[in-house]
């Protein structure tokens, strides 16, 4: 049989490529690291996930507020608009965060809050596989566990799992007066 027209000649081409092709890879799910930012609060190492956290500054100047909670640092200008800071430290424990160089500002935009959570140091990036999850937190975790979701474990430490998600939904993270 000849082939005159262009497209015979396609058509030829295609069923030649499908007796000869062999079998695609088959699409297997890829499962993705679970990524999160260490820090610590009270000497206690935390991960928050990625994703709940947009930014980590230094320290802003903040403006004192009156007639919030002690644990309200003020208001900042972060990147043109102002944003409540808050002492975790003092919040969680009681404790004012003693400011050191380490300390840091870890924003969080979340469910149409806008906060900077000021943290006694961060130490980075942390990467784990979702099947080293563990259910079940710390049970020395004080006033912490409201806030937790489980824990990671690695060669130097223990992390717990610290969701800002739950802490927002709290009256007594949203209620400052």
């Amino acid at each position: 049989m000849a082939i005159t027209a262009p497209f015979e000649l396609l058509q030829s081409l295609d069923v030649r490529c499908r007796e000869n092709a062999s079998g695609l890879p088959v699409n297997s799910a890829i499962v993705e690291d679970w990524v999160g930012i260490g820090y610590k609060i009270n000497n206690m190492p935390l991960l928050t996930r990625m994703d709940e956290v947009s930014e980590i500054l230094p320290l802003p100047e903040t403006i004192r507020v009156p007639g919030v909670k002690h644990w309200v640092k003020g208001l900042a200008n972060v990147r043109g608009s102002l944003m409540p800071i808050l002492d975790m430290n003092e919040f969680l424990f009681g404790e004012s965060t003693r400011i050191q160089k380490e300390s840091r500002i870890l924003i969080i935009q979340i469910s149409g809050i806008a906060a900077g959570l000021l943290v006694e140091e961060v130490f980075g990036l942390r990467r784990f596989k979702p099947e080293e999850h563990i259910k079940e937190s710390s049970s020395d975790t004080g006033s912490v566990g409201l806030y937790l979701a489980g824990a990671f474990v690695d060669q130097v430490r223990r992390w717990n799992v610290f969701s800002v998600e739950k802490l927002v939904k709290t009256d007594q993270f949203i209620r400052v007066v």
